[in-house]
């Protein structure tokens, strides 16, 4: 009788497992075999911002994403080298001189990404130190050249030092999203550094803005922030 009753439990523990697994592939993302878009070509970004970099690292990340959302993405420098080699576009800036048509006569894909940098810093001041990244992206049907896709997003992180200061310097801030209607901020955590000081601020924000720069992780949280969540309104990819 012993043994039936573990058996039966066991049964009820595979069983519950099981139900689990399914339940969890139920919610993971798959592809819309109904988009009619499967290759997309991400142009080469034009920069808004004060960072030379900027452009290019954002792209790789779109890249990296719309893969990962089921897009068949063509490979960044083949993009680069045939903008360069048959219309000798170097910057994402000459692509607004340039028709569609020309674009698609040489690259051939369903859907174009551009994209508008228009902040990549890093603000330290000690009394609110502040790290943004924000861009305008779309992605453009071929077949009908109709907007597909948009995001206009901004990502910000904040440390401000505590007492008035603080907070009227985070009012300032508000200010200014509010007056950039065009970009619709997103603050992601909003946090007093060290002991809350003006000083220990300063210290703290020059000390990240050092290392962060001296280990290629200028502003990957924020980066990737700017990536995911301007992706959230695309469709998946149809799988290839």
């Amino acid at each position: 009788m012993e043994k039936a009753k573990t058996l039966f439990k066991w049964i009820l523990v595979v069983f519950a497992l099981g139900l689990i697994s399914s339940c969890a592939s139920s919610f993971r993302s798959q592809p819309d075999e109904s988009n009619p878009i499967v290759t997309v070509a991400i142009l080469p970004f034009s920069n808004l911002s004060n960072n030379a970099g900027a452009p290019e690292h954002l792209r790789g990340l779109l890249s990296n994403k719309l893969t990962a959302k089921f897009y068949k993405v063509i490979p960044l420098q083949q993009i680069d080298e045939r903008l360069v080699d048959e219309l000798g576009i170097t910057l994402g800036e000459q692509l607004s001189e340039l028709e569609f048509e020309e674009i698609h006569s040489i690259i051939n894909a369903d859907a174009y990404v551009y994209g508008d940098i228009l902040h990549y810093d890093q603000i330290t001041s000690g009394i609110l130190n502040i790290n943004r990244v924000s861009a305008r992206l779309k992605m453009i049907q071929s077949r009908n050249e109709m907007v597909f896709w948009h995001s206009n997003i901004g990502i910000k992180s904040e440390v401000r030092s505590g007492g008035f200061s603080g907070s009227l310097a985070s009012l300032v801030s508000l200010g200014n999203d509010i007056k950039d209607s065009e970009i619709h901020w997103i603050t992601l955590r909003r946090e007093a550094g060290g002991d809350g000081s003006i000083v220990s601020n300063l210290i703290s924000g020059l000390l990240v803005k050092t290392l962060s720069s001296a280990f290629g992780l200028t502003l990957k949280f924020e980066s990737a922030a700017l990536i995911s969540r301007s992706t959230m309104t695309l469709r998946n990819g149809p799988g290839f």
